[in-house]
């Protein structure tokens, strides 16, 4: 009985350790210490809130120590960010970055890799209101960029969850290489031509130096105020939101003909 005491009280302060204070468990809650070492933290930070949902995967304690729950038990689920973890994995000699997300109502969170994690279809999307997930600038940006064309906040969407998820140094060859026509082909976006503008601003927080990244990729105000009848939508992260796929600055813009 003595042995058993103690190892209830081993488990009790190695989950405290974790820092698993508020997380709801579930059925197939797992700890697996071969899992936590076989990582690294590289660095862990804040970051903005933006909504997702995931149904792949798994989602973990912040070093992976306690795996919470598979993400197909809770593919309805919206999840919002707020900080995120690069976490060097020994065994396969890469980095992998995983972003820590909470419900809407706070009940369930964890890290959940980014690659799992996709925007929100816009009916489940609005069930769960959430003003701060769309952000104003994108749609500033682009109804000032593109004064006769139609802003699309799919696109936008599309585009802040590509910026999030993909590194930048496969930007170019991705969307090169029809990958752009792909990865926005869907029932609810038809279109008969597709382009996309990925430009660097060195103040993301002025529409000017925006305008002026934008131009570089040859996009200046008479061609931009050609575009009329396109559908265009983009994001470009703030000076606050250094993400691991990105750095403040580098924006991308998807536009289409329908």
């Amino acid at each position: 009985m003595k042995k058993i005491i103690q190892v209830a009280t081993i488990l009790v302060v190695g989950v405290g350790a974790l820092g698993l204070t508020g997380v709801t468990a579930s059925a197939n809650s797992q700890y697996s210490a071969k899992r936590s070492k076989s990582v690294r933290l590289v660095w862990r930070k804040s970051m903005k809130r933006h909504a997702f949902t995931a149904n792949k995967g798994a989602r973990y304690s912040r070093h992976l120590g306690i795996r919470y729950s598979n993400n197909d038990v809770t593919p309805s689920v919206i999840w919002y960010t707020d900080a995120h973890e690069k976490l060097y994995k020994k065994n396969k000699g890469h980095n992998a970055i995983y972003y820590h997300v909470k419900s809407a109502d706070g009940t369930l969170q964890g890290w959940i890799w980014r690659g799992y994690l996709k925007a929100p279809k816009k009916a489940t999307s609005n069930a769960v209101a959430d003003p701060d997930s769309q952000s104003v600038g994108d749609k500033t940006m682009i109804r000032t960029l593109f004064p006769n064309s139609s802003y699309n906040q799919e696109l936008s969407d599309d585009a802040s969850t590509f910026i999030a998820t993909a590194n930048t140094d496969v930007y170019i060859t991705y969307l090169n290489q029809k990958g752009m026509t792909n990865y926005l082909s869907r029932d609810s976006l038809s279109f008969k031509e597709a382009k996309y503008i990925f430009f660097v601003s060195k103040n993301p927080n002025s529409m000017k130096s925006i305008e002026q990244a934008v131009a570089a990729q040859g996009y200046d105000a008479a061609t931009r105020s050609s575009l009329k009848g396109w559908s265009i939508g983009g994001t470009v992260t703030d000076l606050d939101d250094t993400n691991e796929a990105s750095t403040p600055g580098e924006g991308l813009i998807f536009l289409i003909r329908k």
